[in-house]
């Protein structure tokens, strides 16, 4: 295990060529990861993923995916429940064919239901689990902090989703999202520190390896994210690339700024 960085999404210098050229490219300029977009829907041919699994694993490039934008685990709609349960699985078989890790995906809305969210979305999630199940899915599930107040998935909600879900869960610790949601709370090491703790205190040390994250800057109002900006920006990265010296974490961050492979580079050269 090891700390490694990666782009969102295939490289700004191979957009519009194979996934396995992507991760070959990622590979030859030093990253260690990247996360596969499928965040329009799930398309990607079986030969293809079977392609990509083959050269991540010779090149050592760890792989995650993205669930689809649409994916709304808390709605008490049926038919966008059906959906958000075969957005999900349709993530998790190109998952598991590609060998990837973690299929991280937003929640969803409150949509003014208090406590009614929360259970709509573990009632669903436990649904899809026993599919996983039933399917042998081995790459896992992972509820990503979200950035906007009106939308489930605090640091809490998402560590109890995890703690819920324990074997088939792990969480996606997004912290513009979170600095964002907060109105700018992320101003120093010790608001790093402060997410680190509560992570270990909910789910126990061994979440902190290999904890996946996403990280870039962000521009947010008083109802949250608006868009992602280059890592120059806040939170400061350079904040938490010291700590991630100082306690030697192997994480995985994902770069979700706009300059993609730049950035990932950049955070990798700052730790």
């Amino acid at each position: 295990m090891k700390l490694r960085f990666g782009p969102a999404g295939m490289p700004l210098a191979l957009k519009g060529k194979r996934l396995a050229q992507g991760i070959e490219y990622v590979a030859k300029i030093g990253l260690g990861a990247l996360e596969v977009e499928f965040v329009r829907g799930v398309k990607i041919r079986k030969e293809d993923a079977i392609e990509a699994r083959k050269v991540s694993k010779e090149k050592d490039i760890l792989l995650s995916c993205h669930g689809p934008y649409w994916v709304n685990c808390c709605s008490p709609i049926k038919e966008k429940q059906i959906t958000t349960k075969r957005n999900l699985m349709e993530a998790l078989r190109a998952a598991n064919l590609l060998n990837a890790t973690v299929v991280v995906f937003h929640p969803g809305f409150y949509q003014g239901q208090g406590e009614k969210a929360k259970e709509n979305a573990f009632s669903l999630l436990a649904e899809v689990i026993e599919k996983m199940k039933e399917e042998k899915i081995s790459a896992l599930l992972s509820p990503e902090t979200t950035g906007k107040p009106s939308q489930y998935g605090s640091l809490d909600e998402v560590l109890e989703l995890c703690k819920k879900f324990r074997k088939f869960m792990k969480p996606t610790i997004d912290f513009a999202h979170i600095h964002a949601r907060e109105n700018g709370k992320i101003k120093s090491k010790s608001d790093y520190a402060q997410i680190f703790k509560k992570i270990k205190s909910a789910l126990g040390a061994e979440s902190l390896k290999g904890l996946h994250c996403h990280f870039s800057g962000i521009v947010f109002s008083e109802k949250g994210e608006r868009y992602h900006v280059p890592i120059d920006s806040s939170p400061s990265f350079k904040q938490l690339a010291e700590l991630l010296r100082e306690k030697k974490y192997k994480f995985t961050i994902i770069n979700e700024s706009p300059l993609l492979e730049k950035d990932a580079l950049k955070m990798q050269k700052m730790v």
